[in-house]
């Protein structure tokens, strides 16, 4: 286990292989450890790196008023700070919102998203004006940069925003 800080946050990551860049966003309640096979088994292919989120397993705490925007800012930083440019960024559940924060904040820094179990609303949680504006806002075509996601899963109809390829 690594450790990065970043002023007074401790964060702790795992990392193997080599290859672009895939990060790991783990759910709720979780940490990098979720990932362990994930990790061993993509190395061949990627230099896979997975966090423990703020908060989470041996990562230091946050204040109980933290939201997305700090977590997915402080993401974009560790990415900085370990040198990780452009990456496939793959959040699981709660990562998943990780990930589309991280995006709508600084939409230059993932090369694709993916993104596993997320949250998708309920009905009537936001209004018909406030769901196509985030759908508007999130729209990006779609691309594949790996064999290993390069093709659309069974029923899906490209586009994909943001940029989500499966392999099926």
């Amino acid at each position: 286990m690594r450790e990065l800080r970043l002023g007074d946050l401790r964060i702790a990551y795992t990392g193997a292989g080599s290859g672009p860049p895939l990060v790991l966003l783990h759910g709720g309640m979780d940490d990098s450890r979720s990932w362990r096979r994930q990790v061993d088994g993509l190395a061949d292919e990627f230099t896979v790196l997975a966090w423990d989120a703020p908060g989470c397993g041996r990562s230091s705490d946050v204040p109980e008023s933290w939201r997305m925007p700090e977590y997915a800012d402080v993401l974009a930083a560790w990415l900085r700070a370990t040198g990780v440019e452009r990456p496939h960024v793959l959040g699981l559940s709660w990562g998943s919102s990780v990930a589309l924060e991280l995006y709508r904040r600084h939409p230059h820094v993932p090369a694709s998203l993916i993104l596993a179990s997320a949250y998708a609303g309920w009905a009537g949680s936001l209004s018909a004006e406030e769901t196509a504006a985030r759908l508007e806002a999130s729209s990006l075509p779609p691309t594949c940069h790996s064999r290993r996601f390069s093709r659309h899963s069974p029923g899906c109809s490209a586009p994909v925003p943001p940029r989500v390829c499966l392999k099926s």
